[in-house]
Order: structure tokens, then C-alpha cells, then sequence
């Protein structure tokens, strides 16, 4: 129970550090009442920062008890606890991050949305990646047989690019586009393979199916997610946690939480190749000299 506890309390002292991009990141997992006080919050971070949770709960058309609810969900103690991240965050935060593309924007306040938004959700992954898991995951692949990467949609390019990535310093490393291929192959793991999910939600069906069917197997399981109170992320070995929000209308399509995915790949990639550099670099070399050879 101590235990429990003082995990609790560095929690949230860590979330404090990043107030905001745990909002962010966890929007899509709240209550209907609770999105209300969160979208306030991020649409009005310095005046939440002033207020009391009576206050906000009226600007937001909530109930008090819902703004305290909303906040431990977050994983803050209380109102008063995510008020001082509030205010320590502010005093560094990229303004503007949450504006989204409005139709009548002209290309340059696109453009300066776009990159802004995409900064801010590198910097918060940046934030809310634990050091510790990723060196897990990096430990796990290094003693594989064969390490396998499954993602459907943006995350399944993402995944082919972690397995070219990882096939050019010597690992036996797979992915698949297509689902059927994913769960068969996924079926066949043993406990000498690392299977890596990657999933913004962690409630893809495909995703989660497949997931079963690896730990069901005994193969270690790697999630990257922007949930870790998913499915997915609960039901893995390891998590690798990314904080990207993924808005409505154009953009749509996953595309900040696509670059941060490939940002956490890019740090397990290098965390496993560093393990033994002279090695990875000398792989890396032959890649290159024959992918020059091509070049005309």
C-alpha cells in the first residue's frame, strides 16, 4: 500500500511538469461532462489558472464535483494540484499550440499552425516518455530472435519504417500491411520474439486482436500509444507513451501523432543500435554502400 502510494505521489508530481499535454493527450478518454472543463482548460489556460474550481466548473456548465473528477482522471491529486502545473507551464508554454486550421486561414497562418502544433505535441511526447520503459523495450529487442512491429492505417506505415529501420543494424525484424498477415503472423510468435503494437487509440480492434494473440503466444509486448489507460497499453509488457491531439476536420488524418510515433521509434531504434555502436555502424555502412550502388 505505501508503495502504491508513493508511485501515486511521483506521478503526480511528474504530470505537474506537463499540465497540459497531459490534457491534451488524455482528452479523448474522459467523461462527455469532464471534456467540457478539459476543452475550457486548454481553450483558457490562463484564466483557469486563476480561478477556483467553483468558477471553472461554471464556465465549463459542469458541476464542481465533475472539474475534481476531471482532474484526478488526469492524474492530479485535485483542481488546486493542476492550477500550479497550470501556472509553472504557462510560463513556458508554446502559445497557440492548440489553434486549430480554420477554414479562411490563409497559407502562412496554416502553415504556422500546422508546425506549431506539431512542435508542441514532439515537446510534450518529449515530456511524458519514460526513459525507463524505453530502455526496457530497447533490452527486450536486443535479445530477441526476432522482433515484429504491427500498426494498422498511419500506424502501420510508421511500423514498416521501424522494421526497415531495425532490419539495417542486423535484426531479424517484420511488418505487415495487411491485418490477416498481422494475425496469423501474430499467432505464431514464441517467447524468443518482441512484438511491438503501435496505436494512437490503443482501442484499434485489429490492434487489440493481435495483442492477444502475442502475449497468448508468451512473446514480450511493446505498446506505443497516446493512451496508457488503454486496452492496449494495459494489456502490454511495456508502454512507450506519445501526447499528440489529433483534431477534427482536415486534419483528421493522424498526422501529429504519426511524427510523434516515429520520434519514440527513432529513440528505441538508437537506444538498441547504441548498445553496441561500432557493430550498428558498421551495418549501417554496408546499407549505404548498397543503396549507392543504385544510384546512377
Amino acid at each position: 500500500m505505501i508503495e502504491d502510494e508513493d508511485e501515486n505521489a511521483m506521478q503526480n508530481t511528474k504530470n505537474a511538469d506537463y499540465c497540459l499535454a497531459i490534457v491534451r493527450g488524455r482528452y479523448p478518454s474522459l467523461a462527455p461532462a469532464e471534456q467540457r472543463a478539459a476543452t475550457f482548460i486548454l481553450e483558457h489556460p490562463e484564466s483557469a489558472a486563476e480561478m477556483t474550481s467553483v468558477q471553472l466548473a461554471t464556465a465549463a456548465g459542469v458541476g464542481e464535483s465533475t472539474v475534481v473528477k476531471c482532474c484526478q482522471r488526469l492524474g492530479f491529486t485535485g483542481f488546486s494540484q493542476l492550477k500550479l502545473a497550470l501556472v509553472r507551464e504557462l510560463a513556458t508554454s508554446r502559445e497557440g499550440a492548440f489553434g486549430q486550421v480554420e477554414p479562411g486561414d490563409d497559407v502562412p497562418t496554416i502553415c504556422d499552425k500546422i508546425f506549431t502544433a506539431t512542435i508542441q505535441a514532439v515537446e510534450d511526447t518529449a515530456k511524458v516518455l519514460d526513459p525507463s520503459q524505453v530502455a526496457r523495450a530497447a533490452e527486450a529487442i536486443r535479445g530477441a530472435k526476432r522482433v515484429f512491429f504491427f500498426g494498422v492505417g498511419s500506424s502501420g506505415v510508421v511500423a514498416q519504417d521501424a522494421q526497415l529501420k531495425f532490419m539495417r543494424i542486423g535484426m531479424t525484424a517484420f511488418s505487415y500491411q495487411d491485418t490477416h498477415a498481422q494475425l496469423t503472423q501474430a499467432a505464431l510468435l514464441t517467447p524468443e520474439d518482441v512484438a511491438v503494437i503501435i496505436t494512437y487509440s490503443g482501442r484499434t480492434r485489429e490492434t487489440t486482436d493481435v495483442l492477444e494473440l502475442a502475449r497468448g503466444c508468451g512473446a514480450h509486448t511493446v505498446c506505443i500509444t497516446n493512451f496508457p489507460t488503454s486496452p492496449a497499453a494495459m494489456g502490454s509488457d511495456t508502454v512507450l507513451c506519445t501526447t499528440a491531439h489529433e483534431a477534427t476536420g482536415l486534419r483528421s488524418g493522424a498526422m501529429t501523432s504519426r511524427l510523434t510515433q516515429l520520434a519514440v521509434i527513432d529513440c528505441l531504434f538508437t537506444s538498441v543500435a547504441m548498445k553496441d555502436s561500432d557493430k550498428a555502424m558498421e551495418l549501417l555502412m554496408k546499407t549505404v554502400d548498397a543503396l549507392a550502388a543504385r544510384k546512377a
